[in-house]
Parts: structure tokens; C-alpha cells; sequence
């Protein structure tokens, strides 16, 4: 995990995780001092685990996995959350295994359950976009049989007081890849490029990744420049210990 400053560009690299953290079930807190996520670990000793489990939801401190609450979930449907205030999180788990770890208790946050708790990322991911400023405009149609994209998922947010619309075009042939581009008040297309991410930051700037480098976005007459702003992909996994202020509420 990486903190990003989009004020200064300055960025405090963090821990790593061995396993896999669903980015799509996972939410910032509005003043970025919060992380909830939905990650799992698939090895002997997770799998044999009923206490923690294998597949759990956390809150932590960024750039730091480790938890200061957590929920053990036991398999990987639903899962993980959103911050819908500073001190209210709506947990994508149904009642029956909303229970914390009773060394992992929440602190200074009103956690609601989510009853009706079903599938995977979407209940999380589409709120969150929606909440972000996203209108999805078209649903994925996939072929599990040839792992094509028959029609990809498409969303559109409008920045630069609607002048402009970013475009994100998401295909599995069989890896999730992002098409983005934007276009302007004359339904004129620029491409951004394929990547893993596009949005539009606190600054009004469009940015994008691909490739484990991460992009700011000038938008002239009819294009699109990228100019990089870091480069994270000769990053080796090492061991950190989170500090003693990510260990605490």
C-alpha cells in the first residue's frame, strides 16, 4: 500500500500483503485516515484457521494493512464496506457474520451490517462510484465459455464543470483491462490509454495507471498528454511493521 498526497504528489510507501485485497470492496474514509478493505490469504495455516479465518474485512491506517478492526468472513462472497461519514460504515456483511474479532473491536465508528448482503464487488464498487461522481451507462456482458467480453462495462464522469467526460471501458479477455478516454462538448474521442485505473483527483486533474506508473493527464485542443508521475514498477515486496500510531485507534 502506497499514501498518495494529490496535493504535493508525495508518496509514503507502505506494507505489503501476501495474498489478495479486493480493491473493488474496499473504501477510503472521507479524510483519508481510514482504510476499509476485503482481502484473503489461501495457505495451510489460513485454511485450517477458524478463529481469523482465511478471508476477513478490516479497517486500518494507510499506508498499513494492519488491522485495527476486523471482521473474520470465512469465504470471499460479499465482503468489505464503505465509509458513508467520517464515523459511519455501512459493512457488506449480513448480520449472522458481522461479529468482530474481540481482539479487532471497532472504535469511534458506528458499523451498520448489510442484511442482504449477495454477490461480490458490485453492492461495494457501484455505490462507491456513484458516490464518487460515476453514472454507469452500460453493463458487462462476459462469455465464461470462450472468457471473452461480449459488451464491456462502461462509466462516465464528468469533470471540468461537465466540459469534459472521462470514459472507462472495462473488458476481461480473461484480465481486467480499462480502455479510457475522454470526450468533449463536440462528442470529440481522446485516448488515454489501457490501463488499471482512471479518475479524476481533489485537484480537478485526470489520472490514470498502467503498468505499475501512474499518469497525470493534460487535456489539449484534441488529446490527451500524460505526464508520469511516479514510476512503482520496480517496487520488490519487504517486511515493515506498522508503526505504533497505525496500531491504534
Amino acid at each position: 500500500m502506497i499514501r498518495w498526497n494529490t496535493e504535493s504528489d508525495k508518496f509514503e510507501p507502505g506494507q505489503w500483503f501476501h495474498g489478495h485485497v479486493y480493491v473493488g470492496r474496499s473504501d477510503l474514509s472521507p479524510d483519508g485516515s481510514l482504510l476499509i478493505y476485503f482481502a484473503n490469504k489461501f495457505n495451510r495455516k489460513t485454511l485450517s484457521d477458524k478463529e481469523y479465518t482465511y478471508a476477513w474485512t478490516a479497517i486500518s491506517r494507510p499506508p498499513y494493512f494492519t488491522a485495527l478492526a476486523l471482521w473474520p468472513k470465512g469465504d470471499c462472497w460479499h465482503g468489505g464496506g464503505l465509509f458513508e461519514s467520517e464515523y459511519d460504515v455501512f459493512l457488506n456483511h449480513r448480520p449472522e457474520a458481522a461479529t468482530p474479532h474481540p481482539k479487532h473491536s471497532p472504535k469511534g465508528v458506528r458499523v451498520q451490517p448489510n442484511p442482504l448482503a449477495s454477490g461480490e464487488d458490485d453492492p461495494i464498487l457501484i455505490r462507491r462510484m456513484e458516490r464518487d461522481g460515476w453514472k454507469h451507462v452500460q453493463w458487462l456482458e462476459y462469455d465464461y465459455h470462450t472468457r471473452k467480453t461480449k459488451r464491456p462495462a462502461i462509466s462516465e464522469k464528468k469533470f471540468q464543470k461537465g466540459k469534459l467526460i472521462l470514459t472507462v471501458e472495462k473488458f476481461y479477455d480473461p484480465d481486467e483491462e480499462l480502455l479510457c478516454y475522454v470526450v468533449n462538448r463536440n462528442g470529440h474521442r481522446m485516448e488515454v490509454g489501457l490501463g488499471s485505473w482512471a479518475d479524476v483527483d481533489q485537484q480537478g486533474r485526470l489520472v490514470f495507471s498502467s503498468d505499475g506508473k501512474l499518469f497525470s493527464a493534460t487535456i489539449q485542443k484534441d488529446s490527451v498528454v500524460l505526464n508520469q508521475i511516479a514510476d512503482f514498477s520496480g517496487s520488490k515486496p519487504s517486511s515493515l511493521k506498522a508503526p505504533a500510531w497505525a496500531q491504534r485507534w
